[in-house]
């Protein structure tokens, strides 16, 4: 199963922190719901254990992320990955197009696109829910990494090493929920 993901948002930051911040893997993980950097590999490879869970099924996946390309002239970035689930059910690709845009009022724009292709048990949910829970994992990426890009100051390497990527379980459900819901009462209304 193959889900497109679009999303663009806005930090109060430079757009050299939000650079910095955002092409380095190990810091980058650490917004990210679930993850853990392990280790950097070889020709630009980082080894990253990714946890999600979807309805009942949790999936831990041993990932490696790739830094494609990067072009700080335009501020734009291409990152892959890939990860084989740990109970060798299944597993998932990652290809994902990045770029800032100085804003102009000290604010960064982020733009994202990227498309992600699961195999295996949490590919039977289907991609509605798989997209409802992608954004619920994206609102608490953008929060966790705007709390630490926009806080107190504090300089980029202090702000790098600090790190709490906790998923919030309860917070994915419920947004899965909110979005089925949704769906059913908007096909309902319809009628």
């Amino acid at each position: 199963m193959k889900v497109k993901i679009s999303k663009t948002f806005s930090i109060r930051a430079s757009i050299n922190d939000v650079w910095d911040f955002m092409t380095d893997i190990k810091s980058v993980s650490t917004c990210i719901p679930g993850a853990q950097y392990n280790e950097s590999l070889e020709d630009n490879e980082h080894s990253v254990m990714l946890t999600v869970k979807v309805g009942p099924i949790k999936s831990s996946y041993r990932s490696k992320v790739a830094i494609k390309s990067l072009d700080k002239s335009n501020y734009t970035m291409e990152i892959e990955g890939s990860g084989t689930d740990t109970k060798g059910k299944g597993g998932a690709n990652m290809e994902m197009t990045g770029k800032l845009i100085d804003n102009g009022d000290g604010t960064t724009g982020v733009t994202g696109e990227s498309t992600v292709t699961i195999q295996g048990m949490l590919a039977q949910f289907g991609s509605r829910m798989i997209e409802d829970v992608s954004n619920q994992l994206f609102v608490q990426f953008t929060e966790t990494l705007c709390t630490k890009l926009e806080g107190n100051g504090n300089n980029i390497e202090s702000i790098k090493s600090k790190s709490d990527n906790t998923l919030s379980g309860t917070a994915v459900a419920g947004a899965a929920i909110k979005g089925a819901v949704g769906r059913i009462m908007g096909a309902f209304n319809k009628k």
